[in-house]
C-alpha cells in the first residue's frame, strides 16, 4: 500500500499525482562531447572504455525519464549482488516563488519526491524476488521522512541521523536478499560531527551509511558562475556535464569516483568556454546576467 493512500492519516500525504513540470532550466537533452584545455582532471575514464561498460549516456528531460534511468541503475546493481543502494534523485519544483524554490520546505519536497520514489517501487515490485504487498509510515513528521516496507523491499525518503536506528532496524527486518534504498538522505558528507554526533555513535552511524552504494545520483549545482550537473547511473562512471543557460548541457568528463567540489572547479577551469575559465570580472558580469535571466524567468 503506498503513502498517498493514507492521505487520511497523515496531513503531510495528500494524493500527489505525477508531476510534469520540467526541472530547473531544463532544457530538451542531447549529449556532446566538450573539448578540454591541456589541464587534464585526474581519473578520468576513456570515451573507448565508456563505451562498453556503461548504459547510454544521457540527461533525464523530466521526471518520467529520471524514474526510468533511476529504474535501470537500482536493476542492474541488484543484479549484481548490490542490496543496499543509495538513490538521490533530481526534484521537479512545485510551488516556487521567486524568492524561494521551496517555500514550503522539506515537506513541500516530499509531494514533488512521493510520486517519482512510489513508481520506482512498484517497478522493482516486478522482479519475482521484491514481490510483497508494500506498507507505509512516517518516521519522522517534522522532517518527512517517510519509509516503504515489504518483505524483501524496504525504501526509506528523506532519512535523517535521528531517524537512522528505525531505518536500520527496516533494513534489518528484510528476509536475505532483500533490496533497501536509502533515498535523498538529509546530510551532508562534511558535516558528520553536526549530524552524527562523536565516539562510537559517530562510528557506528557512519559503518551503516556506508553499507549502501552510490547507485543512481542526479544531482544540479551551481560552481564559478557555471551551471553543472553531475550524474552517476551505474555502472557508469560520474558524468559532469556543462549545462550552460539556454544552450544544451554537453558531457564534460566521466571520473571513475564522486568529485569533490574543489575537483568540479578545476574541471571547470579546464573546459573550453565554462565561466570557471574566464577572469573574475568576466566571471561577475556573468554572474549577474544570470540573477536578472532567472528573475524575468519567475
Amino acid at each position: 500500500m503506498l503513502l498517498a493512500q493514507h492521505a487520511y492519516e497523515y496531513p503531510l500525504l495528500r494524493p500527489v499525482h505525477t508531476v510534469h513540470q520540467p526541472f530547473i532550466n531544463l532544457r530538451t537533452f542531447g549529449v556532446h562531447q566538450k573539448r578540454h584545455s591541456s589541464r587534464a582532471s585526474p581519473r578520468r575514464i576513456s570515451a573507448e572504455n565508456q563505451a562498453v561498460t556503461s548504459p547510454k549516456q544521457y540527461l533525464p528531460r523530466g521526471p518520467e525519464e529520471l524514474v526510468d534511468q533511476a529504474l535501470g541503475a537500482c536493476q542492474r546493481a541488484f543484479a549484481d549482488g548490490i542490496t543496499r543502494q543509495r538513490v538521490e534523485l533530481l526534484l521537479p519544483l512545485i510551488g516556487a516563488t521567486d524568492l524561494d524554490d521551496w517555500p514550503g520546505g522539506i515537506r513541500q519536497q516530499f509531494k514533488a519526491a512521493q510520486p517519482m520514489v512510489e513508481s520506482l517501487l512498484r517497478s522493482l515490485k516486478k522482479d519475482e524476488a521484491l514481490q510483497g504487498p508494500l506498507s507505509a509510515r512516517i518516521l519522522d513528521q517534522g522532517d518527512a521522512v517517510g519509509a516503504w516496507t515489504a518483505p524483501r523491499l524496504a525504501a526509506i525518503l528523506f532519512p535523517t541521523p535521528e531517524t537512522l536506528k528505525q531505518v536500520r532496524e527496516i533494513v534489518e527486518g528484510l528476509k536475505d536478499g532483500g533490496l533497501a534504498l536509502m533515498i535523498n538522505p538529509q546530510w551532508q558528507g562534511g558535516n558528520l560531527v553536526n549530524d552524527f554526533g562523536i565516539g562510537p555513535w559517530r562510528r557506528r552511524s557512519e559503518d551503516f551509511v556506508a553499507l549502501f552504494q552510490e547507485v543512481y545520483i542526479l544531482k544540479q549545482m551551481r560552481i564559478a558562475g557555471d551551471n553543472v550537473r553531475l550524474l552517476r547511473n551505474y555502472p557508469d562512471g560520474w558524468q559532469v556535464y556543462l549545462a550552460p543557460e539556454g544552450q544544451t548541457p554537453e558531457l564534460i568528463s566521466v571520473l571513475e569516483s564522486r568529485p569533490s567540489y574543489k575537483e568540479l572547479e578545476d574541471l571547470l577551469r579546464a573546459t573550453d568556454g565554462s565561466n570557471a575559465g574566464k577572469s573574475w570580472v568576466e566571471r561577475i558580469k556573468g554572474e549577474f546576467a544570470f540573477n536578472k535571466d532567472s528573475l524575468d524567468m519567475k
